[in-house]
């Protein structure tokens, strides 16, 4: 009872980290705290799973490291603590889905502190259910997280705009090529050349327009193809469902 005390007091102490990912590198320490935590918590072992993963948010804070806490609380049974790290991980503003899940649990543990106001006896069973708003063993539908989509937009923006280059490229380079037959056919014809300056000069300017926008349009389009492929990477279902011998398992895409 200290030792989890203690860890509630230490959690309201450390400040709430800001939706999306943070620009440091994650500790080592922290990695591996927080991969203990999952393995503590996969094997049913919630106390263990709730130290270790304490001790990753004070070295690292995270919201998904709020959730899992809130997550082995309710499990554990401990439904004012649960409710506490529910309400820090909404206060990071996460995505519709992932607050959908938090407050579904939310409601779950305010009721069963309710119902210990009124000296009814809890079910634990309730308290372990999964989530109603997913409906089958894994997630129905694979959520993009806001940042991944982002990169996937300026992808293929990048794209277009590569492609439109190297289409203006085509056409300098198809202007250049006129003027250079042009120059060529009114030397053979003994044309004086303040006659074809104009149009040389012409060609040469198409020339070198040809040459910067196939350079930029081959830039863009590349680039834009590998941002939209980090992108493709990026995106992912930031909640899972599992089936365990135990029952059901619910879980967050983690940060880190």
């Amino acid at each position: 009872m200290r030792a989890a005390i203690l860890a509630v007091a230490v959690l309201a102490l450390v400040p709430i980290p800001a939706r999306g990912d943070a620009s440091e590198p994650i500790p080592a320490k922290a990695r591996s705290l927080a991969d203990r935590g999952r393995a503590a918590h996969a094997a049913g072992d919630y106390s263990a799973a709730i130290t270790a993963f304490t001790q990753a948010y004070v070295i690292a804070p995270s919201p998904a490291l709020l959730f899992n806490l809130a997550q082995a609380y309710r499990l554990q049974g401990n439904c004012d603590d649960a409710a506490l790290m529910y309400r820090r991980y909404l206060a990071t503003n996460p995505g519709a889905d992932q607050r959908a899940l938090a407050e579904t649990h939310l409601a779950s543990v305010e009721r069963c502190l309710h119902k210990i106001a009124l000296h009814i006896p809890l079910e634990t069973a309730s308290l372990r259910a999964a989530s109603p708003v997913m409906q089958s063993a894994t997630a129905s539908a694979t959520p993009v997280s806001h940042r991944a989509q982002i990169e996937k937009d300026v992808g293929i923006g990048l794209a277009i705009g590569g492609g439109v280059s190297l289409a203006v490229a085509a056409y300098y380079a198809i202007q250049a090529h006129e003027a250079e037959n042009d120059v060529g056919a009114a030397f053979a014809r003994g044309g004086r050349w303040s006659d074809i300056a104009d149009t040389d000069a012409r060609g040469k300017s198409a020339a070198t327009s040809a040459k910067l926008f196939g350079a930029g349009g081959a830039l863009g389009l590349a680039s834009g193809v590998i941002t939209y492929l980090i992108g493709r990477h990026d995106e992912g279902p930031p909640v899972t469902v599992a089936t365990t011998p135990h029952g059901v398992q619910l879980g967050v895409r983690w940060a880190y």
